[in-house]
């Protein structure tokens, strides 16, 4: 066995556009957003010096970390494709107009463990105009 934890969230990118809408659409609520021009700031809302450049906005999808073997994570990204391919519309016209979507999956685990995608998935996710983002610990979260 290959014993891991995951957490994955949904992030959204736009040279400009306010991402607030697209999650709307999606049914998501994002945990932090900001609009390419605003002033930028900490979590905390206190004020750093300059812009942001582009727009951008997050949501955590697993909402803190799950374990391999209570769900797969293959089988959790099934079905994250499956409850946003209501959504492929909508997705493609962010992906269209320069927006960049994607998936972001942490994963961690106390030794080293592997895992393969189906291509079917990876196939299902780019139709969709989805990225994914890999980010490995080696100590567990």
């Amino acid at each position: 066995m290959n014993p891991y934890r995951y957490k994955v969230s949904l992030r959204a990118m736009h040279p400009r556009d306010d991402l607030r809408p697209l999650f709307d659409q999606l049914g998501l609520a994002p945990v932090r957003t900001w609009r390419a021009g605003e002033r930028r700031a900490t979590p905390s809302g206190a004020a750093l010096s300059g812009v942001y450049r582009e727009s951008y906005a997050y949501t955590n999808l697993t909402h803190g970390s799950r374990n391999w073997s209570d769900e797969d994570l293959q089988d959790y990204l099934k079905g994250v494709q499956q409850r946003l391919a209501m959504h492929r519309d909508t997705l493609h016209t962010f992906y269209i107009r320069g927006g960049r979507c994607g998936l972001s999956i942490g994963l961690s685990g106390e030794s080293g463990f592997g895992f393969e995608l189906d291509p079917a998935l990876g196939a299902g996710l780019a139709d969709l105009k989805l990225t994914l983002g890999f980010d490995f610990h080696a100590e567990p979260d």
